[in-house]
């Protein structure tokens, strides 16, 4: 019998050394036991259901409850009652909180349950600036960097409502000797103008360029525009490559000639060596090569620009041919694509590429509108080579 009490009284004192460590051990950290989410900047009608905790009643009504959201700001959004259930009394701003924590404590215990808010596409993507202003050279070649321009949306980070795509809504006046876009990296907060084509100060003293910044919100888009300004300074002694426009259908092989020299100093990096391609609706890809690789540094590296995610992509970016993808969301007809080719000495060319995509039930008009090479390209690498073989020492 005596054995019997030490041993009882052991087990006793074991049982309180155990209890009063896990004590200690929850003084240091709050056991999280459940997790609800709500959606930001709900509207109502207040109050409404949330859900109901994993939790015992007993531990409800014994325990004192506090915290974000009960007595802690947002004060008076959340109540629990004696069943568990939560209740939400007003809205939430997910840029101001994005977690609510609220406290069950009793004596040295201590747990908590956490409610997460729910971003919602409630911010609209905004410039930097309202207006962007320069000055650019009517020499200024085509491809060089003319402005960058910077946006920002403050929903959750890594989610489409914080995501956006920068674009050209409208350029003022419109020319036909001049085309501008902008490049901007996926998920890049920047995209920065380029232009294809030459300016012409008889044309256009100023060019007014509204841009878009629109978020990729699944529910809505929100959207917000800046203005580009770019004034072109008069280069009176500037050759003006306007005759190309005027003779480009001339048949005499000299004025030919020089159309392509124009063409040449606008595009000095690789270049496409078909320019028109045609696909069927059915097909997912089409090859394209650069002209005569073999005259520039490789890798060559082939960047789409432009709003064209949605349509089409590279499967690779680098080689000197790569598979263009075509996706679903392409309808049949005429389709322009913007190509900056590059090689790694730096040097590099903006190529317009024309698909034309079609049923291919009328095989004869598919036909007709088969791969036509780039006439301009195989014409500017006749006239460089020269100039190539000079500046590694080769004579003929």
């Amino acid at each position: 019998m005596k054995t019997i009490v030490i041993v009882f009284l052991v087990a006793v004192v074991c049982i309180q050394c155990a209890t009063t460590s896990k004590l200690n051990i929850r003084k240091k950290r709050a056991w999280i036991v459940d997790e609800l989410s709500m959606e930001e900047e709900q509207t109502g009608p207040f109050p409404y259901k949330l859900g109901d905790l994993n939790i015992e009643k007993k531990v409800i009504e014994e325990y004192s409850i506090h915290g974000q959201g009960i007595d802690q700001d947002p004060k008076g959004i959340l109540s629990i009652n004696r069943n568990g259930t939560v209740y939400v009394h007003g809205k939430v701003d997910y840029e101001q909180y994005k977690r609510l924590r609220i406290n069950f404590s009793k004596e040295n215990t201590r747990f908590v349950v956490d409610i997460d808010i729910l971003d919602v596409n409630d911010n609209t993507p905004v410039f930097n600036r309202d207006v962007y202003e320069r000055a650019v050279d009517e020499s200024t070649q085509q491809g060089t960097p003319l402005v960058t321009v910077l946006a920002n949306d403050i929903d959750q980070s890594g989610t489409a409502n914080s995501e956006f795509t920068l674009r050209i809504l409208s350029v003022s006046p419109s020319t036909s000797t001049t085309q501008f876009f902008i490049y901007q990296k996926k998920g890049d907060q920047t995209g920065t103008m380029f232009f294809k084509g030459y300016f012409d100060y008889e044309k256009a003293q100023t060019y007014t360029i509204l841009v878009e910044a629109k978020d990729h919100g699944e529910k809505v888009q929100l959207s917000s525009t800046s203005t580009v300004i770019l004034n072109i300074i008069d280069k009176p002694n500037y050759p003006n490559p306007e005759f190309v426009e005027k003779t480009k259908d001339a048949a005499d092989p000299s004025v030919f000639l020089r159309q392509v020299a124009v063409k040449e100093k606008l595009e000095t990096g690789p270049m496409l060596e078909v320019d028109k391609l045609t696909m069927c609706l059915s097909d997912e890809t089409t090859d394209i090569t650069a002209l005569n690789p073999d005259l520039y540094s490789k890798p060559l590296y082939f960047e789409l620009a432009g709003d064209i995610q949605e349509k089409w992509r590279l499967q690779s970016n680098y080689g000197t041919s790569v598979k263009l993808i075509k996706k679903s969301s392409v309808h049949v007809g005429d389709h322009k694509l913007i190509l900056n080719i590059s090689d790694s000495q730096g040097q590099f060319s903006l190529q317009t590429l024309s698909i034309y995509v079609c049923e291919c039930n009328d095989s004869a008009y598919c036909k007709d509108q088969a791969a036509k090479p780039n006439m301009f390209a195989v014409a500017a690498i006749i006239l460089t080579i020269p100039a190539l073989l000079g500046k590694r020492g080769i004579s003929c």
